[in-house]
């Protein structure tokens, strides 16, 4: 066969799997897969990876090795390398999708394909524009890993692109309904968006395999509204009103809607004023009712409280400084009036708005650590409390990557989702590390122009670049914390489970501290 008919088998082989004519699209693959031109082995490629999902993994797994045998040579023969990552991250999530249905816990607590999968998925980015289809898929792949909030977040990014595109309505839906689980009092209004995404996605059409899970998800759904109706016709929600005292806390209030950088779970709804404020608690906790000599810093709920404070004033005073870099009618060049700075004749910037943002940065990454303390006293790991570290805490062995057993039994999603944060801080692929020891260590180089930064170098960099990475910090931590707040409420309602309805629980209710009493300082309005 030359190579138009070659191309054209190709064609109707895709048409055949649209079709379910999946037999006749495995026999054209294996026929076009026997070309030597190595723009033919990537469509073959393409077309066992896709295929390997009704046939098997070792089909999958063919279609993978064809295309990293080849990768080079099809970079050199001219085929784009957004393709060519993006089939070789669709092949490895799909090898994960398949051999997690033998091994459930596949991802939990280790690596396996699915990090492999998300590692292309980034290098497809890094070589052409966003997609929706490769915004959905590392969606689907965070998801899979218990990052349900960084999934969210790629879903709205395929959204942005094409409101209508069906999986990812679908997929976005499908993560509301499990984000429901945070809501508490607003669970119902999360699941009346799942419904209406997913419904909306099965209305414009979607995959056969997709439609399945779309149509199994809403009847899910369905059970918790006993009328219908409800479902039918949702109530219309009041929207939120912006209350503020001067125009920089207007300002700061709509830099927080904006970029979703609340500490709480209304970030992907804003339909009400449940949007607005850090409202992420400890819901609840089961204690052993004993007497405690040292009350209250040693009761469990009120300490780890305290913790919890301290994380999210941390991070509400890390988001303020990065706000107030970015705030423009605030004049604050008074601060560097008689602050004399050499010129050195290398485009250096040098001003209090710099440094605002690079303590900013510095903050949130400090953040990490103190959830690692956190998770230290939870779990009762044991680790000197001076050798606690975000890098570190989750292994009973450092060199050898052994996972702590207290953490490994917990089987806990959210814990896997903070752990999968850690290895992304610490792969390649990451430059936050680098960035984060450069501000505390060592100098960077803010440049005025970008024709004066190099590419790679995490030392030198625009101050627009060090926003765009001080925003993508911000959002990784802003998910660490509430994924720490969803894996403790999680555990405590397998404690609650374990007791039993025969055992009485006593509940402790912590009371907020008035907004009023948080601070001594009184100003004149």
């Amino acid at each position: 066969m030359d190579l138009n008919e070659l191309i054209e088998m190709h064609q109707v082989a895709i048409e055949k799997m649209n079709i379910g004519d999946f037999e006749s699209a495995l026999e054209m693959a294996n026929k076009i897969k026997k070309s030597n031109n190595y723009y033919i082995s990537f469509l073959a490629s393409g077309l066992l990876i896709d295929l390997g999902v009704v046939f098997g993994k070792d089909l999958t797994r063919e279609g993978v090795d064809l295309l990293e045998k080849n990768c080079q040579k099809m970079i050199d023969n001219g085929i784009v390398r957004q393709s060519i990552y993006y089939n070789l991250a669709n092949g490895y999530f799909n090898l994960f999708r398949l051999k997690s249905r033998e091994d459930p816990r596949l991802n939990c607590f280790k690596e396996s394909e699915v990090d492999t999968a998300i590692k292309y998925y980034r290098k497809a980015l890094k070589y052409g524009p966003p997609t929706p289809e490769i915004c959905v898929n590392i969606g689907n792949c965070f998801d899979s890993s218990g990052r349900v909030i960084d999934a969210l977040d790629s879903y709205q990014e395929a959204l942005d692109l094409d409101f209508n595109h069906a999986m990812a309505l679908g997929n976005k839906g499908m993560a509301m309904k499990f984000y429901a689980i945070l809501a508490g009092e607003h669970q119902k209004t999360f699941l009346l968006e799942a419904y209406s995404l997913i419904s909306k996605a099965l209305e414009l059409g979607v995959i056969p395999e997709a439609k399945n899970s779309f149509a199994i998800y809403l009847d899910n759904i369905k059970k918790y509204f006993p009328d219908e109706e409800d479902l039918e016709s949702p109530p219309e929600f009041s929207g939120y009103k912006i209350e503020a005292k001067s125009e920089f806390e207007k300002y700061s209030t709509n830099y927080c809607l904006e970029n979703k950088l609340y500490l709480n779970i209304c970030n992907f709804c804003q339909k009400c004023e449940a949007c607005i404020g850090d409202t992420i608690i400890i819901q609840h906790m089961t204690v052993p009712i004993t007497k405690i000599e040292n009350f209250p810093e040693d009761d469990p709920f009120l300490r780890l409280s305290s913790f919890l404070n301290q994380i999210k004033q941390d991070y509400v005073t890390a988001r303020f400084l990065l706000i107030l870099s970015r705030y423009g009618n605030l004049d604050l060049n008074f601060v560097d009036k008689h602050v004399k700075i050499i010129d050195t004749l290398n485009y250096n910037m040098y001003n209090v708005y710099l440094q605002l943002l690079q303590f900013a940065f510095k903050n949130f990454y400090d953040i990490l650590d103190k959830i690692a303390f956190f998770i230290n006293d939870y779990l009762e790991l044991g680790v000197n409390e001076r050798q606690i570290d975000f890098r570190w805490i989750w292994y009973e062995n450092l060199k050898k990557k052994i996972i702590h057993k207290n953490i490994v039994n917990t089987e806990n999603i959210s814990l896997n989702a903070l752990f999968k944060i850690h290895q992304d801080l610490e792969s390649s692929n990451e430059n936050l590390k680098d960035i984060r020891n450069v501000i505390t260590h060592r100098f960077i180089k803010i440049k005025m122009f970008e024709s004066h930064c190099e590419s790679g170098n995490n030392e030198i960099m625009t101050e627009e670049n060090l926003v765009k990475n001080t925003l993508k910090l911000a959002k990784i931590v802003r998910n660490a914390i509430i994924y720490l707040l969803h894996f403790i409420n999680t555990e405590e309602f397998k404690k609650r489970k374990k007791i039993g309805k025969s055992v009485k629980v006593g509940r402790l209710v912590a009371q907020d501290i008035p907004d009023n009493l948080k601070s001594e300082r009184h100003f004149k309005s």
